[in-house]
C-alpha cells in the first residue's frame, strides 16, 4: 500500500479524539458530570406538576394582580409559587398532615396512644370502651 492510500484510509476512519485541547477538556468535564448523575435522571431545570382547578384559578388571579402595573417585566407563575412555598412553616405542614388523616387513621392513632398508656388492648375492646364512655378521644 502506498503512502497516499494509507493517508486516505486514515482520513476515512472517524476519530473520537478531539481536535483541539479545549474540546478535550470540555469532553472530560461532560463525562465527569454524566458519571456523577444517577442513572435514569434526566437533565431537567423545571418540573411541571398538575394543579387542581381551584388552585389554578387562585394562581391565575394572583398573577393578574401582580401584573397590573405600568412598568417592568411580567411576573411568572413560578415566581408566585416560589414565594408562597418559602412562606410555608412547620405549623402549616402539621395542619396539612392532620387534614390528610381519615377517621380510621384517627381511631388507629388513638388506639395506639391508649395502648402506650394502659397496656395491650384489642381494637374491638378499645371501641367498646369508647362506646361505653369509659375513655374519650383527645382532639
Amino acid at each position: 500500500m502506498s503512502q497516499i492510500e494509507a493517508l486516505e484510509q486514515e482520513e476515512i476512519k472517524p476519530s473520537n479524539e478531539p481536535k483541539e485541547p479545549n474540546e478535550a477538556k470540555r469532553h472530560s468535564e461532560l463525562a465527569q458530570k454524566d458519571a456523577k448523575r444517577p442513572v435514569g435522571l434526566a437533565r431537567r431545570k423545571s418540573l411541571l406538576k398538575k394543579l387542581d382547578q381551584e388552585t389554578a384559578k387562585l394562581l391565575s388571579s394572583l398573577n393578574e394582580k401582580a401584573n397590573k402595573k405600568t412598568h417592568g417585566r411580567r411576573v411568572r407563575d413560578s415566581e408566585i409559587l416560589h414565594l408562597g412555598l418559602t412562606l410555608v412553616e412547620s405549623k402549616h405542614l402539621d395542619e396539612l398532615k392532620e387534614k390528610s388523616l381519615s377517621e380510621k387513621d384517627r381511631l388507629s392513632l388513638a388506639h395506639e396512644e391508649y395502648q402506650k398508656q394502659n397496656g395491650k388492648l384489642s381494637l374491638d375492646q378499645f371501641i367498646g370502651k369508647l362506646l361505653r364512655g369509659e375513655t374519650a378521644l383527645k382532639n
